[in-house]
């Protein structure tokens, strides 16, 4: 009993502590839109409304890893160094070998619910409208970001025909949902033109590669809002993406680099042709979570 009230007091501290530093860095200009979602990765609360939108995504999770050992085809990341550094910017990076995935790790490949209820927040806190994920997989985050309120078209891209229909299975109840399957750049080519520069938000996802990550920013950019929320996910999966997001969170086109350690947020700024400031970085690690950097599949610096 007394052994479980202290751990019970260290954790209230601890999340006490954590809130004190999240209400500094507040003081010091963290943006008052990324507060409430450092609050929730602190406290694991959120609303009734937002507990219904994590009810219905990890229902689906749960029917998708149902399935068991079922097997279906992906594009595994590429390693570091595979793509050709001497392309230019508008050359198409290489997808990744094919490998197989059971339903149940399709399942939980990606982010958890604490993240995608996490993503969910973002969305809903900048009021986004329009905006387009780059991998699908399951469709379990598409779900978080296509039930925000504002949300009024969201597209994912997804390069796998078989996890593009899981995904289609997964937003089959949003109407302003669409999947498209096809290689991320053919699919850009193709979607871009027509949105015209009306994307508030991008999740970039589905190739973890430094190369890749900075073309797919760069041909996103000219279609991005003033203001738009760009979300790098899985920035410390490796070293070679936490160069990514070392070099992208310094890009002068954004006012705020938010460092949660599995995903990186910045915000572009209201004007980027004039102001060449650097953007100012909020590493949150301490607040909200440290995150390793990690080698997958032995993957060195």
């Amino acid at each position: 009993m007394i052994r479980q009230l202290s751990k019970a007091t260290f954790r209230f501290i601890t999340k006490s502590s954590r809130l004190k530093q999240l209400s500094k860095l507040e003081s010091d200009g963290l943006p008052k839109k990324i507060v409430p979602i450092a609050k929730y990765l602190i406290t694991n609360k959120c609303d009734k409304s937002t507990n219904e939108v994590v009810l219905a995504a990890e229902s689906r999770r749960a029917e998708i890893a149902a399935q068991g050992q079922k097997q279906v085809p992906i594009w595994y990341s590429p390693k570091p160094n595979s793509a050709d550094t001497t392309k230019e910017n508008n050359e198409r990076p290489e997808p990744g070998e094919t490998l197989y995935f059971t339903m149940e790790r399709i399942a939980n490949t990606g982010k958890n619910k604490r993240w995608g209820t996490a993503l969910h927040l973002i969305t809903r806190a900048y009021a986004s409208t329009t905006a387009i994920e780059l991998g699908s997989c399951a469709g379990i985050s598409a779900m978080y970001f296509a039930s925000a309120p504002t949300m009024q078209k969201f597209i994912t891209i997804e390069g796998s025909k078989e996890l593009s229909k899981i995904a289609s299975e997964s937003l089959n109840q949003f109407s302003n949902s669409h999947v498209i399957n096809n290689l991320f750049d053919e699919a850009l080519d193709e979607t871009l033109p027509n949105l015209g520069k009306t994307i508030d938000l991008t999740y970039i996802d589905g190739h973890h590669e430094k190369v890749a990550t900075i073309h797919y920013f760069n041909k996103l950019l000219p279609y991005l809002k003033p203001g738009a929320v760009v979300i790098f996910d899985d920035v410390s999966w490796s070293y070679d993406m936490r160069e990514a997001w070392d070099e992208l969170s310094k890009r002068s086109e954004f006012s705020h680099s938010i460092d949660f350690g599995t995903v990186g947020v910045c915000i572009l700024k209201e004007c980027i042709n004039e102001d060449t400031k650097p953007p100012k970085y909020w590493n949150l690690q301490p607040v909200t979570g440290k995150h390793p950097i990690g080698q997958p599949h032995g993957w060195k610096k």
